[in-house]
């Protein structure tokens, strides 16, 4: 087994771990290539609606010359106010990065001490630079853009156990309110309407509206 597929399994076993949940049955999004002939791309898709919180997804996608990306996506639909939480993570040849991406699209904009305790213990590990776009500057500031070195000691799966693990906490233990889901359902709107990272290819594989459809009923679900 790759190593990101043990970190999908991984991350979704630990978040769900004595959460009341069902898996989201399989559909015409659970499992699809690009193109279709060829399938350079494919992708594995995974769903879950938590009781108290709301849906997590996973995405795994292996690409051509070995390259695999995991995409993880929590979706606190319930109104808990904490941030929505985005974990990617890709492996490419010597290349290892993760992006630990917090929205805080809550009313009240409550400090949380658990997530910014991750980002604190890796500050060490260097940041990736990425290229300009509109939702870097939306991210909290607790949000970790990391790119491993081939000989760091620090391991993918323990980044994104420690946020999972924190991020956990912080949303079952979090108050919930009603005015949080307006800035969430806004901000899912502007990924879909001003782009995403995962916006082209979704648009080659869906069209664009199925693009749409595929963000609002995967990755950021509201039901």
């Amino acid at each position: 087994m790759k190593e990101l597929d043990k970190i999908g399994i991984g991350a979704a076993e630990l978040f769900l771990s004595g959460k009341d949940h069902v898996i989201v049955p399989e559909d015409g999004y659970s499992s699809f290539s690009f193109p279709k002939l060829i399938k350079l791309m494919k992708f594995d898709v995974k769903r879950y609606r938590i009781n108290g919180f709301g849906n997590m997804m996973t995405m795994r996608t292996d690409g051509p010359f070995g390259m695999q990306l995991l995409t993880m996506s929590f979706m606190p639909f319930e109104g808990n106010s904490v941030p929505y939480l985005l974990i990617d993570i890709m492996k490419m040849r010597k290349k290892r990065l993760i992006f630990v991406e917090y929205y805080d699209c809550t009313a009240e904009k409550p400090e949380q001490p658990l997530l910014k305790k991750v980002c604190e213990k890796y500050t060490e590990v260097p940041d990736y630079a990425e290229k300009p776009a509109w939702y870097i500057g939306e991210r909290t500031d607790y949000s970790m853009i990391k790119s491993l070195e081939p000989d760091s000691k620090v391991r993918l799966s323990s980044i994104a156990a420690d946020s999972i693990r924190a991020y956990k906490k912080a949303a079952f233990s979090a108050e919930k309110s009603g005015a949080n889901l307006s800035g969430l359902l806004g901000f899912r709107e502007r990924m879909i309407n001003e782009g995403n990272p995962s916006s082209d290819i979704l648009k080659k594989v869906f069209g664009e509206k199925g693009a749409a459809d595929f963000f609002r009923e995967c990755v950021m679900p509201d039901n």
